[in-house]
């Protein structure tokens, strides 16, 4: 009995709590509680699947793996039980519940930096607004959750145009309030900036056709001062490219922290699976700055396809004397590991992917890649600003500057694109341009999609030439891969069907 009334004693005075969780009542109180709960939210930014493996279910790109789920995506066969659909939208939400987690409860800081409040606070403002831009440009209309759920809450689906609107309003409270900043320093590289709201804007604009807010948020971004193209394109998906002033918004990795598998979407030869591959319809994207060899369509080719990709005689690794060299021709040695559809692991139509590949320095522990996977990047900006202005029909010297900025880069240094051109004919090639500047980014997509040019990826898939052993005819590999797409319904992806069977008041996508 005494020891009962020392305990009921006790519990009358010291407010218990598990030792092993953090209640709400003591966790948002120091300024620390809120970086690191901002900082958890940066852990939902697209990974390397949601942006090399996306590619590779759209017209430029193929999944070769069947029991991989962007391969359903791309042959148009997907459904609302497909993982990688799942997992978007789930960590999307968790990314959002996470970001409503640190606006609704970080004004009950008393003690700490009032800057530093701020900024946290905005930072999660712009995570939320990342996480809703590519919601309603992947499933259309979506849930708009701003506050805490209950588990029993049923919530519907709210438009997208409202959702939109939404964003666009919170990116503009973020810019004009100045809490973030234009660059920061040491640790708190790649945090969100000023310039990533002002990207993000343009890019929400760009994909729902507000043309006026999407070129004067580009073109603020331009007028920063801060950004410029890294003068060498291949090393600007390495460790080398890092940081660099074209980098505006990316998911960090470290070794020793989160790493990723660098070498799983490249050549078998490097220990790669070979998932996503580009294929013929992006190859024919890429000019030649002369005249096409006949014996070597890599000849003169753009630079950025040899940077982006590894094609039959392209150096993977070794000097001079020792090269590793790529070679996935049908008629090359049965002991050649890259041969093409020679096995699960090698490239189906002829060819790799190159980008976020750093052999020299991965090589040695391929499982712990740690190149940063670029999320926004300046050339999408300049990109940005010139289609908008295309759209709007405001086309002056501003518009060919963006572009041919990104032509002369010094490693790709493609000719000058000439003014004159009409709207129809600049439209084209600023398209022409996206794709090759920006393939297997995880943003094809999205342009697709928008540009509502769906039905491109319709159809027989097909790699690269070759020499047939017995006519000795040049042909064009495939694997006799045909596959389709439905405009009234591959406009979006389904809602998950978990997220059906638990919310009643979802409706499911048309078509699902």
């Amino acid at each position: 009995l005494l020891c009962l009334n020392i305990i009921s004693g006790c519990k009358k005075s010291l407010d218990l709590y598990p030792p092993s969780s953090i209640s709400e009542n003591l966790f948002w109180q120091q300024e620390k509680d809120a970086v690191f709960a901002v900082n958890s939210v940066y852990r939902e930014l697209d990974h390397d699947g949601m942006v090399i493996a996306l590619d590779g279910a759209t017209d430029i790109g193929y999944v070769r793996n069947g029991w991989v789920n962007w391969y359903k995506m791309g042959m148009g066969i997907q459904d609302p039980l497909d993982a990688d659909i799942n997992e978007a939208w789930t960590r999307y939400y968790v990314g959002l519940r996470k970001a409503n987690d640190v606006i609704n409860n970080i004004d009950k800081i008393e003690n700490g930096n009032p800057d530093v409040l701020k900024r946290v606070k905005a930072e999660a403002k712009f995570l939320r607004a990342y996480f809703y831009t590519n919601l309603t440009s992947l499933y259309g209309d979506v849930p708009l959750i701003l506050e805490p759920l209950k588990i029993t809450d049923q919530i519907a689906k709210t438009p997208k145009a409202d959702v939109v609107d939404f964003i666009i309003a919170e990116l503009d409270e973020i810019i004009n309030s100045d809490a973030l900043p234009v660059s920061y320093s040491s640790s708190d590289v790649g945090r969100a900036t000023k310039g990533a709201a002002l990207a993000l804007k343009a890019r929400v604009g760009i994909r729902n056709e507000r043309w006026s807010a999407a070129a004067a948020a580009a073109k603020a971004v331009m007028d920063l001062g801060v950004y410029e193209l890294y003068p060498h394109y291949g090393n600007l998906f390495t460790y080398a490219g890092e940081n660099s002033k074209e980098v505006i918004l990316a998911r960090q990795y470290a070794k020793g922290g989160l790493t990723h598998n660098a070498m799983y979407w490249g050549p078998s030869s490097m220990g790669g699976s070979s998932d996503a591959e580009p294929v013929r319809k992006l190859f024919s994207k890429y000019e030649y700055k002369g005249d096409k060899d006949p014996n070597n369509p890599y000849t003169n080719i753009d630079p950025r396809w040899g940077f982006s990709f590894y094609y039959p005689g392209a150096v993977i690794a070794g000097g001079e004397a020792q090269p590793l060299v790529y070679n996935s021709y049908p008629y090359a040695s049965n002991s050649s590991i890259d041969k093409v559809n020679s096995q699960d692991n090698t490239s189906s139509h002829g060819w790799n992917v190159r980008k976020y590949i750093d052999y020299q320095n991965d090589q040695a522990n391929p499982n712990q890649g740690a190149i940063d996977i670029i999320l926004i990047r300046y050339a999408d900006v300049l990109l940005m600003y010139a289609e908008a202005k295309i759209e709007l029909n405001e086309i002056d010297e501003s518009v060919y500057a963006a572009i041919n900025t990104i032509r002369k880069r010094p490693s790709v240094d493609m000719p000058l694109v000439a003014t004159g051109k009409s709207q129809a004919e600049l439209r084209a090639l600023l398209r022409n341009e996206r794709c090759v500047e920006l393939a297997f980014e995880g943003l094809r997509i999205y342009d697709m999609w928008r540009w509502k040019i769906g039905e491109e990826k319709a159809g027989l898939v097909q790699g690269f030439e070759y020499v047939d052993e017995t006519t000795k005819q040049t042909k064009i590999w495939n694997i006799g891969i045909n596959r389709s797409f439905n405009p009234q319904r591959d406009y979006v992806w389904p809602i998950p069907q978990r997220e059906i069977d638990l919310n009643k008041s979802l409706i499911q996508n048309t078509g699902y």
